[in-house]
């Protein structure tokens, strides 16, 4: 065997006990994030963004009464989303109804979507969408990229790290609409639906009377190495909820 020969095989040993070294660390469980603020939690990294600003106009304590309904079209159940948004609500000093008649404020949203990330269905993209826009099919395209590689080295060190430590991103996308007690405020909508080739329908609903109607997406980010949909779940619901209770 060439002095070469030895060199090589050597550095395959070095980089293959490197990488095993690396995905050794990195196979633990990610933590949970578990403070309702959606702070991060060690490598797990949170955000979360609007695709508008809304003002809701201050009422003396005695009004500050909510009516929240919420749905989720989304994949994932069982996410407990309300409770999370009824507790946040609370905490900020609002009495929650199940009477849309005595409220002075009502929160509706719909759970969109929660899951992974990728470059066909980035936040950016779903966020630039707006309220009720489109957010993708179920079946997205994967990450592109290339890994360059020195002989066995390289392609096992590219493999082993790479599977192991691979930055995983998960978003919760949701719908809401805010309404506020509004003498005198009268409020309508309209929507424009595309129908065939290059015609288009008109539909008009009827107004809202002394109501303040705001809509608004808000889209949250939770990404990490190696981490998993379980641990991300959690943090990405508190992250939406803070996100809501924090408009009051």
């Amino acid at each position: 065997m060439s002095y070469t020969q030895k060199i090589r095989i050597g550095t395959v040993a070095v980089a293959a006990a490197g990488a095993l070294g690396l995905a050794g660390c990195a196979t633990g469980p990610a933590p949970q994030a578990t403070s309702a603020s959606g702070l991060s939690a060690g490598n797990m990294h949170l955000s979360a963004q609007m695709s508008s600003s809304i003002f809701l106009q201050p009422v003396a304590p005695s009004k500050r009464v909510i009516f929240v309904e919420g749905h989720n079209t989304s994949s994932a159940q069982n996410l407990g989303f309300q409770s999370l948004v009824n507790g946040d609500l609370m905490r900020r000093g609002y009495q929650i109804t199940n009477n849309p008649n005595r409220a002075e404020y009502m929160v509706m949203y719909n759970v969109r979507y929660i899951g992974v990330q990728r470059t066909s269905n980035t936040a950016a993209g779903v966020l630039a969408g707006g309220f009720g826009g489109a957010i993708g099919s179920a079946a997205f395209g994967g990450n592109g990229g290339t890994t360059a590689a020195f002989g066995l080295a390289g392609a096992l060190v590219g493999g082993v790290v790479g599977h192991f430590l691979s930055q995983k991103a998960y978003m919760m996308v949701v719908d809401i609409q805010l309404e506020q007690r509004q003498t005198g405020v009268y409020t309508s909508s309209q929507t424009n639906a595309q129908q065939g080739i290059g015609g288009t329908t008109t539909t008009s609903t009827s107004g809202v009377k002394n109501w303040m109607i705001y809509r608004d997406r808000i889209v949250a980010q939770a990404h990490g190495l190696d981490l998993k949909f379980s641990y991300a779940t959690p943090a990405l619901t508190h992250e939406v909820a803070g996100e809501i209770s924090g408009l009051f």
